[in-house]
């Protein structure tokens, strides 16, 4: 007969009274286990300290750090670094460490060990300008000395590895900085180099001197217009003596004359030309101040000439011929001259002019060098800027008054193991005791054929039941032994 398992309410208490025994002993045997073993198990103890991010001491806006990364990255960063073989290998070296898995695994088992006992939580900050308030370093060691031990040179190395890390990042940016700028700075000197050799190259034909070209073509224009009326005058002064000589070339007459010298000649040429000069330019203007001197030096040479000059009358004096003849080889020289010097004026103003034309190209490619030498001097001032900036920074990470990490809890030494949880094993042991009694007591009951019930009479057997007593208990055999 194959027992079903007990379905309603009544039949699972008819099991548990009848079986009540097959479930204490199991759970007493499961229950003393599980406390036997927690108190085998090895306790360890896990001690904490907290690290509080400090903020900036300085504003940020008198002082901006050379540091820009979050605090959250940078914690990563310096939890990488300080969870690497290196640095663990040296504390449990130190501290004698994890002897059994140094014995068994090596090196790697003690680091991965450690790295496994080694607990570091983020305090989140209120507000988003403080993202991160501190955090939490936590060991678990077998001993409460060693986890105090442990914590504290882990949170050193957390606020020493943020200071190196931290004046790392502002010396690597003020090098970089200072790299940049001598760069630079090279650049614009040669810049600057290339501009001097341009405009020595067009000396005279820079956009600037404009003015000053168009300014001198205005006075050579107007020189070689007064050299050129002097030119006339002279052709016209040739042209009397050749013809006055003409006349004369046949006469032999000694008759003193009036006759002008070839240097009241020049002296009244110059005075023409400074009459024209005066009359274009002002007092103070360079030809008519050369004119003036000029003239009175001419005026000088003629006063001394007549003075100390031979007579024109009586013996010796040259004849009206050889005078005039002395006059237009004075004139021919002076044309000559004058000739000459138009060629030079008009040079002059050829090349000038050249100067004036070719203005456009030569002040596009002055725009574009001058166009590259701004933008060099802005990015030079930014950088000189900039290297003001980061050696603030510097300063301020050398002093210690930039964003710090600090102890607000020195690693605690802990007075009861956080492991293994005593409470919670017993718990489990009285619960595991439970179900396997339980379980324990229905296996029984169900491999047992007896029937204990009418219920359990109909439901088995498919026979009619006749009559069925009930059970007789040790309280019923007292009471019925006790009747008359």
């Amino acid at each position: 007969m194959a027992r079903k398992l007990p379905s309603s309410p009544q039949e699972i208490i008819e099991l548990l009274r009848r079986r009540i025994w097959w479930m204490i002993i199991p759970f007493c045997v499961v229950a003393a286990l599980s406390v036997a073993i927690g108190l085998k198990l090895p306790k360890q103890y896990q001690s904490e300290t907290v690290i509080l991010v400090d903020p900036q001491k300085i504003s940020t806006e008198y002082v901006k750090t050379a540091v820009t990364s979050d605090v959250t990255e940078r914690l990563q960063t310096i939890k990488e670094e300080v969870m690497s073989r290196t640095r663990l290998e040296r504390i449990a070296d130190d501290l004698g460490l994890y002897k059994e898995s140094r014995q068994s695994g090596g090196l790697n088992a003690v680091v991965r060990s450690m790295q496994k006992d080694i607990t570091v939580d983020v305090i989140r900050g209120s507000n988003a300008q403080n993202p991160v308030d501190g955090f939490k370093i936590s060991y678990t060691a077998a001993t409460p000395q060693i986890a105090q031990m442990v914590t504290k040179k882990i949170a050193d190395l957390f606020i020493q590895e943020n200071l190196r890390v931290r004046d790392r990042d502002a010396q690597g940016t003020s090098l970089f900085i200072n790299d940049q700028l001598a760069k630079v700075r090279e650049q614009l000197q040669a810049k600057e180099e290339q501009i001097k050799a341009f405009k020595a190259a067009h000396m005279g034909a820079l956009p600037e001197q404009e003015g000053s070209n168009l300014s001198l073509i205005s006075q050579y224009q107007a020189a070689e217009q007064a050299n050129s009326e002097a030119i006339d005058r002279a052709n016209q002064e040739r042209t009397y003596l050749r013809s006055m000589l003409n006349m004369n070339g046949a006469s032999n007459t000694n008759t003193p004359v009036t006759i002008a010298s070839p240097m009241e000649m020049q002296l009244q040429a110059k005075r023409d030309q400074l009459s024209a000069a005066q009359q274009k330019y002002t007092d103070s203007h360079p030809d008519v101040i050369r004119l003036k001197s000029e003239v009175a030096s001419l005026e000088k040479q003629v006063a001394h000439q007549g003075t100390k000059g031979p007579s024109l009358s009586g013996a010796g004096t040259p004849s009206i011929t050889q005078q005039l003849q002395s006059q237009l080889v004075a004139n021919d020289q002076e044309i000559k001259a004058r000739i000459a010097k138009q060629r030079e004026l008009e040079a002059q103003l050829n090349r000038l002019q050249g100067r004036v034309e070719n203005l456009p190209a030569v002040q596009g490619s002055f725009q574009d060098l001058n166009r590259d030498y701004s933008a060099m001097q802005k990015n030079y001032e930014s950088l000189l800027e900039k290297q003001q900036i980061s050696g603030m920074a510097a300063e301020l990470e050398k002093h210690n008054d930039s964003e710090s990490f600090r102890i607000l809890d020195p690693a605690n030494l802990p007075a009861q193991p956080s492991s293994p949880n005593l409470l919670l094993i017993d718990a489990g042991g009285v619960l595991a005791g439970i179900v396997f009694g339980l379980l324990f007591a229905i296996a029984i009951d169900m491999r047992d054929p007896t029937i204990h019930t009418a219920e359990e009479f109909t439901n088995y057997l498919d026979v009619p039941m006749i009559i069925a007593l009930p059970s007789i208990t040790d309280e019923m055999h007292a009471s019925l032994g006790h009747r008359p």
